[in-house]
């Protein structure tokens, strides 16, 4: 029995240790859109999460109106997304965006290989299209805001690879 317990410990130890786990690879950041769409990813082209902002003008005082005008930002914000995932990802200029970011984030002895990034950058891009239904179904609103001098809210939806595993699981547990 306490040969049992002694390797069940050791298990339970080893299994639960990570050696070079992915949270330790630093993260990269491109936008698009004018800054309305983030994409971030690791330096070996693994995405990360996608964040898209939207924003609403307050129309009246009434005290619907600055929910409405949330729900107008989220909309706006989830339409981006969806245009992104259509246009922009079919689009070369997507892999000469992500190759530039890595560029500037990667320090190897000087310049990196104009080939290695496109080559990461192509990953990436095959990588959010497989994806992309089940990213565009994990979105949430991960920030809500308003400014009270302009009368206009701000909202960001984000979703990510945790985000899409999390939306699968509450899926399923609804019955669905």
């Amino acid at each position: 029995m306490k040969k049992f317990v002694a390797a069940l410990a050791i298990v339970f130890v080893t299994g639960c240790s990570t050696i070079g786990s992915k949270k330790d690879q630093p993260k990269v950041n491109t936008d698009f859109i004018g800054g309305s769409i983030r994409v971030t990813y690791t330096m070996t082209g693994e995405f990360e999460s996608l964040t898209s902002s939207g924003t609403a003008k307050v129309t009246s005082t009434l005290p619907s109106a600055a929910e409405e005008a949330y729900l107008i930002a989220t909309l706006q914000a989830r339409k981006q997304l969806v245009e992104f995932m259509k246009v922009e990802m079919e689009n070369s200029n997507f892999i000469k965006a992500v190759a530039e970011s890595l560029q500037e984030g990667m320090n190897v002895n000087g310049s990196p290989d104009n080939k290695i990034t496109s080559k990461i950058a192509s990953e990436l891009q095959d990588n959010i299209r497989q994806q992309s239904k089940a990213i565009l179904t994990g979105t949430y609103v991960a920030d809500r805001s308003y400014d009270p001098g302009t009368r206009t809210v701000k909202v960001v939806i984000k979703t990510g690879v945790r985000d899409v595993e999390t939306a699968k699981q509450v899926y399923r547990l609804m019955g669905n």
